[in-house]
């Protein structure tokens, strides 16, 4: 049996091989995604084995791998290769169905948008006042947009890089149409913790926890804040029982 690390898994289980530019060289994610999802599916896992337990009486073994979790979180990429035994390639940040739907970049740096149907599309040229793209032959339906993809991040980038990041994320969502600027210190910044998060469209919510940490040899201790696991539950009373109340 192998020793388990996250980045060989990364490139055995082909995330590398797709992670990066085109025309640049295989890349690890940023994340140790192979140990962090090994321990999700180990807790799925888990769990199913708990209800089996109580429905059945009968106990599971559950094992999971690093190299599993690379193959699994493939997903279509490597159904590609199964059904047409085509190669993928590596896209950068650009959706392999859909554009746009990428990184773009802006007057202070890096803008995704999340184009990825033909409604929102509509809205975005609109919103960066290019409502004419959509009559253009070479981005009015997504396939044209995914032959033309270069000549569609030159024509949104000229006008993306003429303001901030910031600007354009207020522009866009405005009309509803997926953005959000690329950047780690608001995210995890302590005096923005529910900010951007509380208004993020897809209802998440942030949690964040405080940990003592110890030096090495040394009985000082200090508190500092991390982000905890997403998932969140509450016990709630049922209506009929809160009504009868």
């Amino acid at each position: 049996m192998r020793g388990g690390f996250d980045l060989i898994a990364q490139g055995m289980g082909g995330i590398m091989h797709l992670t990066g530019e085109p025309d640049g060289p295989p890349i690890s994610v940023g994340l140790p995604i192979c140990d962090l999802g090994t321990g999700m599916w180990a807790v799925q896992g888990i769990l199913a084995a708990l209800y089996e337990r109580q429905r059945t009486g009968v106990g599971r073994l559950v094992e999971c791998s690093l190299l599993e979790t690379a193959i699994g979180f493939s997903s279509w990429t490597s159904a590609q290769w199964l059904t047409d035994h085509e190669e993928p390639a590596r896209q950068g940040s650009r959706h392999r169905q859909n554009a746009p739907y990428q990184r773009m970049k802006t007057k202070d740096g890096y803008l995704m948008v999340g184009a990825a149907g033909q409604a929102i599309w509509a809205r975005c040229a609109k919103a960066l006042g290019r409502p004419e793209w959509c009559e253009d032959p070479r981005f009015a339906t997504n396939e044209q947009r995914m032959q033309n993809r270069a000549a569609l991040e030159t024509e949104m980038e000229a006008v993306l890089t003429t303001a901030t990041s910031d600007h354009w994320v207020e522009v866009l969502e405005g009309p509803a149409c997926p953005a959000a600027r690329s950047t780690i210190t608001r995210s995890y910044s302590p005096t923005r913790r529910s900010a951007p998060a509380a208004s993020c469209n897809t209802r998440a919510t942030r949690i964040w926890a405080k940990c003592r940490t110890s030096a090495p040899r040394s009985r000082s201790t200090r508190v500092c804040a991390c982000a905890a696991s997403p998932p969140n539950s509450a016990s709630t009373t049922p209506r009929s029982s809160a009504a009868s109340g």
